[in-house]
C-alpha cells in the first residue's frame, strides 16, 4: 500500500474544450433514482500500460473523442455484453433477428457516413428487457469516424478486423461488414478465449 500513488485526474479526465462547450451537456449532479444509466469513464485500468508507453496524455483524449461522437444520448443498463451473455449461460438468442438488428443498427450508422470499426462481441450488449428478447445494443463508438477519416487513438480489436492492426488507420464501410460476417459466424460456434 506504502507504494501506491495517486494518478492526477489530469492524466485521465480531459478538461471540457472551451471551443467545444456547446457540444456537451453536463449531467446533473444527482440522477433519477429510479433510472439506471451506465456512466462510462476514463480506461483507468490501462493507466499503467500508458504510462510505459509515455502516452498518458491519450487516456483523457481518446475518451473526449469518443464523447464528441455521443451528443445527446442517454444509454440504458445492460448487464451482459453478447460475450458474456453467451459465455455465461444469462440466455439464448434468436441469431438471424439479432443479426439483422444489429445489421440495422451498423448501417443506420452507416446512412449517416459514418462507420463503428470496432464490432465485436464485447462491443454489443444485449437487451434481455420482457419486450426486446435479447436484442443487440451497440456501443462502443470510440473507434466510430467519419468514412474515409484518420482513426483517433481507438480502432478495431486483434482477431475482429481484416488483415494487419498497424493497416487498420482509416474509418471504413468495409471494416463493419467484415465483422458482421464474422460475428454472424462466431454466433454457430461461439469461442471465449481472450482475443
Amino acid at each position: 500500500m506504502a507504494t501506491l500513488k495517486p494518478i492526477p485526474d489530469s492524466e485521465l479526465f480531459p478538461e471540457l474544450p472551451l471551443s467545444g462547450a456547446k457540444d456537451f451537456t453536463q449531467a446533473p449532479l444527482e440522477l433519477p433514482a429510479n433510472v439506471q444509466v451506465f456512466i462510462k469513464r476514463p480506461k483507468i485500468s490501462q493507466c499503467d500500460v500508458y504510462k510505459r508507453h509515455n502516452v498518458v496524455h491519450l487516456l483523457a483524449q481518446s475518451f473526449l473523442e469518443e464523447a464528441r461522437y455521443l451528443t445527446g444520448i442517454v444509454l440504458s443498463r445492460h448487464s451482459h455484453d453478447l460475450k458474456n451473455y453467451l459465455r455465461g449461460g444469462v440466455g439464448n438468442i434468436d441469431k438471424k433477428a439479432f443479426m439483422n438488428a444489429l445489421e440495422s443498427a451498423i448501417y443506420q450508422l452507416q446512412s449517416f457516413g459514418w462507420s463503428h470499426n470496432d464490432l465485436n462481441p464485447t462491443s454489443v450488449l444485449v437487451d434481455d428487457s420482457e419486450a426486446s428478447c435479447g436484442m443487440p445494443v451497440l456501443i462502443g463508438f470510440g473507434s466510430a469516424g467519419k468514412i474515409g477519416s484518420l482513426l483517433g487513438t481507438s480502432w478495431g480489436m486483434s482477431g475482429w478486423i481484416e488483415g494487419r492492426i498497424e493497416d487498420y488507420t482509416t474509418s471504413e464501410k468495409e471494416h463493419d461488414i467484415f465483422a458482421l460476417e464474422k460475428m454472424r459466424l462466431w454466433l454457430d460456434n461461439p469461442t471465449f478465449d481472450d482475443d
